[in-house]
């Protein structure tokens, strides 16, 4: 009954589906479904491109959650009979959700179709306003992604990301068990200067900065901060030509900021 106070006090964030209607963006090769997929690196950079789309717009990052992610692998295959955001029972896709496991106040779901990979299927969800709103939303903490491939159906491949915002009043520390950023997105600097998170400033960290301002590279919200070297809000190039003087020891120090 816990579930359904909680649910009495919230407003949920139902956002419509993306649906292809064509075979022609079905882009899966045929001859690579004899392999299974890496489902879990596939997931995981969604969460990625989540998080990177975020940084860029000044927002938190959003964690992965193991159960959440177990979650919306149900939905997608709930998806291939079903497409949408009320299941075959006639629940909303948001009673999945045992409030015991993930304690919310807010929570929101995304699905796509048709698309045999991340980058591709990240971008129908750009795409659409409505499913960009829920990415974007910055009251969201913690998600799930699940992807799933069904031969014979009607789109083949389904996607769903999950979100939630945590209840921070009954997760300890707004914390969720095994929460964690994908690979790619766990750089997390100390101090200035200490961009790629290693503990040491050094010259790899001025290689990283001028990757980063040359476009090669993303960084995560605390890599950015700890890239602005001078403190002054902005990075660019006289900040890697500060911090280039400083790791060949022509300045003894650098407005070190603690994280």
């Amino acid at each position: 009954m816990k579930k359904m106070n909680v649910f009495r006090r919230v407003v949920t964030a139902l956002t419509t589906a993306i649906m292809t209607v064509s075979a022609t963006g079905l882009t899966f090769n045929a001859n690579a479904a004899e392999e299974t997929p890496d489902f879990q690196a596939m997931t995981d950079r969604i969460i990625y491109l989540v998080n990177e789309a975020r940084a860029e717009a000044g927002l938190d990052p959003i964690y992965a959650v193991p159960y959440l992610s177990e979650l919306a692998e149900e939905r997608a295959e709930e998806c291939v009979g079903t497409f949408g955001h009320v299941r075959a029972n006639g629940d909303a896709f948001y009673e999945i959700i045992d409030y015991e496991e993930a304690p919310w106040l807010g929570a929101g779901e995304n699905i796509a179709s048709g698309m045999s990979t991340p980058e591709a299927t990240f971008e129908q969800w750009r795409n659409s306003p409505s499913h960009w709103a829920s990415i974007m939303n910055p009251s969201y903490t913690h998600m799930g992604v699940g992807v799933t491939y069904a031969p014979g159906s009607e789109y083949g491949w389904y996607w769903t990301q999950l979100f939630i915002e945590v209840d921070t009043f009954e997760a300890e520390d707004g914390k969720l068990e095994g929460q964690y950023y994908p690979d790619e997105y766990q750089m997390m600097p100390c101090a200035t200067g200490d961009i790629n998170g290693d503990g040491m400033v050094d010259s790899f960290d001025f290689v990283m900065l001028c990757q980063y301002l040359n476009g090669q590279v993303t960084l995560n919200p605390r890599q950015i901060e700890s890239a602005d070297i001078l403190v002054d809000g902005v990075i660019t190039y006289s900040d890697a030509a500060y911090l280039r003087k400083y790791i060949l020891g022509a300045v003894e120090t650098i407005p070190v900021k603690l994280f």
